[in-house]
């Protein structure tokens, strides 16, 4: 706990949160853990530790998603629901990386590695990883709800006004 603060404490939020995701994704580590930690030692940064903190989440999936909640917040967008299951009885489900159903609009934070990297193709094929998640875009498109999907790469990630752009078109505040 000392360390996620200490580091918290230093380094920008962008860095921080990602962290701070990894720890509480496994459940080794809780919110109120790092909230104690955070209490028991008042010291310079604490501020920034606590907003990095109060960022967390257990949900995200992948550091990209991580980053991608903290320029969500540098651009004043409407929390998302994490992990939101689409599904319909006896067929597939889909689990999206943000979902804003105030806007009907479902971000995907989509990077090349689970189309290149042996480990995350798993024996398959890149042509057969990309057809498979063709396939549960157009499964998620199909929800009345979801008026669009919208990709974000981490060059999106890396230049907000890009992401920012992105965004507004699919309709989503900033």
């Amino acid at each position: 706990m000392r360390t996620i603060i200490d580091v918290a404490s230093t380094v920008d939020l962008i860095d921080a949160v990602p962290m701070i995701d990894a720890a509480l994704y496994d459940r080794r580590v809780l919110p109120a853990m790092l909230h104690d930690e955070l209490a028991a030692r008042p010291t310079r940064g604490s501020d920034k530790a606590a907003v990095a903190v109060g960022t967390g989440s257990a949900a995200s999936g992948s550091p990209a998603e991580s980053v991608c909640r903290v320029r969500f917040r540098q651009l004043g967008v409407p929390d998302p629901v994490q992990q939101h299951v689409f599904a319909r009885p006896g067929e597939r489900t889909a689990i999206v990386d943000f979902w804003f159903p105030e806007h009907g609009v479902v971000v995907e934070v989509d990077g090349r590695a689970k189309y290149e990297d042996d480990a995350m193709l798993d024996g398959r094929s890149t042509a057969d990883v990309h057809w498979q998640e063709k396939q549960r875009e157009d499964f998620v498109r199909s929800f009345p709800e979801v008026r669009t999907v919208v990709r974000v790469t981490w060059a999106d990630l890396m230049d907000p006004d890009r992401l920012r752009v992105k965004l507004h078109r699919a309709g989503i505040p900033c």
